[in-house]
């Protein structure tokens, strides 16, 4: 298990990514209790090293894991004021700190997206879209499930309230739900195992 990627993106936003080891058994040392019950909770050992490799990250950047906390809907929280997004994705963990908002989104590249992909996509954004083309709509999933977490509250419908106008490196989304109608950008980072795409503002 090792770090392999710590980013500064435009000097305002910092990515660091975790790999997991197929062998991996990481033991939970130091730890508040909600979050050793948190990982007690999950029989699956990938689940557990997951939420291990958070807290290493965090431990990397000097940052207590007592800190971290999270709000009823689930999103996470820094004590500090730090702005943090997660994502986990099999073996790769991503977190991201910003003075700003953000919201990030990790996945692994896999065909299974074909499957949902009706879930998430509008009429608008199969123009985007190749058709059967796996990267670019494994890109569009990270960036909505980004904008998702950007908005920390839920209640969003990836379909229909996230709208991705411009599909690239840099590209332009639109927010219509929540009582909202904004403009976001969001970033994308794509290797041959995993696509990771932030949301912030303009």
């Amino acid at each position: 298990m090792a770090l392999i990627d710590h980013t500064q993106l435009f000097n305002r936003f910092e990515l660091l990514i975790w790999e997991i080891k197929k062998s991996d058994k990481m033991k939970a040392t130091d730890l508040p209790k909600n979050i050793l019950k948190k990982i007690d909770s999950n029989k699956s050992q990938l689940k557990k090293n997951q939420i291990l490799a958070v807290h290493q990250i965090l431990k990397h950047r000097n940052i207590p894991s007592q800190d971290l906390f999270y709000n009823n809907y689930g999103a996470p929280l820094l004590t500090s004021g730090l702005n943090i997004s997660i994502s986990h994705s099999e073996f790769f963990v991503a977190v991201c700190l910003s003075k700003e908002k953000v919201g990030i989104d990790l996945e692994i590249i896999n065909e299974k997206i074909f499957k949902v992909s009706n879930k998430f996509i509008n009429d608008l954004e199969k123009k985007l879209t190749e058709k059967n083309n796996l990267k670019k709509l494994t890109q569009l999933w990270t960036i909505k499930e980004a904008a998702y977490k950007y908005f920390t509250v839920g209640q969003l419908s990836l379909k229909n309230d996230i709208i991705v106008k411009q599909l690239g490196d840099d590209s332009n989304l639109q927010i219509n739900g929540l009582g909202k109608h904004l403009n976001l950008k969001s970033k994308t980072i794509i290797t041959p195992n995993y696509i990771c795409s932030l949301v912030y503002d303009e």
